[in-house]
C-alpha cells in the first residue's frame, strides 16, 4: 500500500476512534462501558454532577444507580442512555442522600421506581421538596433478579453517611461503591462515621471485584479500594495523634500534615469540613 494511502487510512481510524470516544463525553459525565451490561458515568470536574453514577442495561429497561442527582445531570444521563439503548430508565438505586439538600435526588424520571435504604428514604422524606416516584426501601440487603443478572444491594448502615448502599453485579465483577470510595481524589466526608467507614472498606475489599466504580475519580479495581482505605487510616491516625496530644480543633487544623495526599484533587476543598467531622467523631469515643 502506498505511504500516502496508509497515512490517510490511519487518519480515518484516528478520526473514527476520537469521534466514538467524544460521543460518550457530555457536560457533566463521561460514559464508559465497563462490562457487558454495565456502564460507568464518571463525573467531569467542570460539570454539575458531584459524584459518579452507573447504569445497568437489561433486555427490557435500564437501572440507574447513584446520588447527588441534579436536574441538568439527570437530563444528560437519560439522553446518553437513549443513545445506547431504546429501553427506558425504570429503576433508580439511590445510594445515599444528605439531608438539607433539596435540589438533588428529587428531579428523577417520573416513571422510575426509587430503590434505597430506609435511612436514605427518611433523609429524602425530610426535605420540603418531595419525590413523586414510587419508592421501595429495605433494611439490610436486597437482591434484584433482572433476567440473567443478579444485582446485590447492601446497606452499610454507617459509613460515608447513614444508610450508604453498595451495588454489586457478581456475574460481571462490577462493584459500585458510591461515595464510600474516592479514587485518587478526596471528596466530602462531613457526615462520615469514621471507624465504621474503615470497616466498610475492608468489607468492600473482600469482594475482590475486578471493576470498581467509585463515588469520585476514575473507574478502578480492588486496589483502588485498598489505596483509599490506606488514606483513611493515615488521615484518621493523624487526627488521633492531635487529639491524644490534647490539641484543640483549631491547632489540629493548623498543624495537620499528611503530605503524601495533600496534592490530591479535593484535598484542599474539603479540608476544613473533613477535619472537623473526623475530630468530632474521634474525640467523642
Amino acid at each position: 500500500m502506498p505511504v500516502r494511502s496508509m497515512i490517510m487510512l490511519c487518519l480515518v481510524w484516528i478520526f473514527l476512534f476520537w469521534g466514538a470516544e467524544s460521543a460518550f463525553a457530555g457536560k457533566h459525565y463521561e460514559i464508559q462501558k465497563v462490562s457487558d451490561s454495565v456502564y460507568a458515568a464518571v463525573a467531569l470536574p467542570d460539570g454539575k454532577a458531584a459524584s459518579n453514577a452507573m447504569f445497568i442495561v437489561t433486555g427490557s429497561h435500564v437501572i440507574l444507580a447513584g446520588s447527588h442527582f441534579v436536574l441538568d445531570a439527570v437530563r444528560e444521563l437519560v439522553a446518553e442512555i437513549a443513545k445506547i439503548t431504546p429501553n427506558p430508565v425504570r429503576e433508580i438505586i439511590l445510594t445515599h442522600h444528605h439531608s438539607g439538600y433539596n435540589y438533588i435526588d428529587v428531579d428523577l424520571p417520573a416513571n422510575a421506581e426509587i430503590i434505597t435504604s430506609w435511612q436514605t428514604w427518611l433523609a429524602l422524606k425530610s426535605e420540603y421538596r418531595q419525590v413523586k416516584n414510587p419508592v421501595t426501601y429495605f433494611e439490610k440487603g436486597l437482591t434484584l433478579q433482572r433476567e440473567n443478572l443478579s444485582i446485590v444491594l447492601s446497606n452499610t448502615d454507617f459509613g460515608h453517611s447513614k444508610g450508604d448502599l453498595v451495588v454489586y453485579v457478581p456475574s460481571e465483577g462490577v462493584l459500585f461503591t458510591s461515595d464510600l470510595v474516592f479514587n485518587k481524589a478526596i471528596g466530602y466526608m462531613g457526615t462520615g462515621y469514621m471507624r465504621d467507614w474503615v470497616i466498610c472498606l475492608e468489607f468492600l475489599e473482600s469482594l475482590s471485584a475486578s471493576i470498581v466504580i467509585p463515588g469520585v475519580g476514575k473507574v478502578t479495581d480492588s486496589e483502588g479500594i485498598t489505596q483509599f482505605r490506606m488514606f483513611m487510616k493515615d488521615f484518621l491516625t493523624e487526627v488521633l495523634r492531635h487529639i491524644e496530644k490534647g490539641d484543640s480543633l483549631a491547632i489540629t487544623k493548623k498543624d495537620f500534615r499528611i503530605p503524601q495526599y495533600s496534592n490530591l484533587p479535593g484535598y484542599k476543598t474539603f479540608f476544613e469540613v473533613n477535619i472537623e467531622r473526623a475530630y468530632g467523631e474521634l474525640k467523642e469515643k
